[in-house]
């Protein structure tokens, strides 16, 4: 029985970088996303075209280049590598007809920034103080669709129904995704509101 569908699974480790140009500073913090699991035609397998033009939106989505050689390699590896898999699962006599593959995935986001801000003791990566956290971030429930939205430290939805945590200027995240953000910086990832560091 050849197969019909391809169930890839990839797995995730992003490492996010702004990087203030008149220092040539790096600031980095790593974001681990859930796998995220794709479900197409097994055709689609033998086509390194049509297989990035899938996998396309997905990428686009992290803001990870999908013109690039690095992207063009990993479309050639997940088909390459999907295609011998098959083959050898044929050999063997498997029978199904859905081929379940896995790739990790490991990628650098630069933000290229002249408006950091920055001093002698490195302001911008202080964390904020722990009793600021635990006093002034919300608990909130995402209540309509209105609110669903992705939350731009691991880019995963908040859905309708969702806890989640918000900030004194009101942007809302995951509640483990916060917590994580502000042990590295005091600063709002979206608006730069400025949480107390002492």
């Amino acid at each position: 029985m050849a197969y019909e569908l391809v169930e890839l699974t990839m797995e995730f480790r992003l490492s996010y970088s702004y990087h203030d140009c008149p220092t040539n500073i790096y600031y980095r913090t790593n974001l681990w996303m859930d796998p995220v699991t794709f479900t197409f035609d097994f055709n689609i397998l033998r086509n390194e075209s049509q297989l990035g033009q899938t996998l396309h939106p997905f990428f686009y989505h992290l803001r990870l280049d999908t013109d690039t050689d690095a992207y063009r390699r990993l479309i050639r590896d997940i088909s390459e590598g999907g295609l011998r898999l098959s083959q050898r699962a044929f050999n063997l006599g498997c029978n199904s007809r859905v081929l379940p593959l896995i790739s990790q995935v490991q990628a650098r986001l630069v933000e290229h920034r002249v408006d950091l801000p920055y001093s002698d003791d490195n302001e911008y990566m202080v964390p904020a103080a722990e009793s600021s956290v635990d006093e002034m971030l919300i608990k909130v429930r995402v209540e309509d669709e209105a609110e669903e939205k992705d939350c731009v430290i691991c880019l995963e939805q908040l859905k309708v129904g969702s806890d989640a945590s918000s900030m004194p200027c009101k942007h809302i995240f995951h509640g483990d995704c916060i917590q994580e953000w502000l042990s590295t910086s005091h600063y709002c990832p979206i608006c730069r509101f400025e949480m107390p560091t002492h």
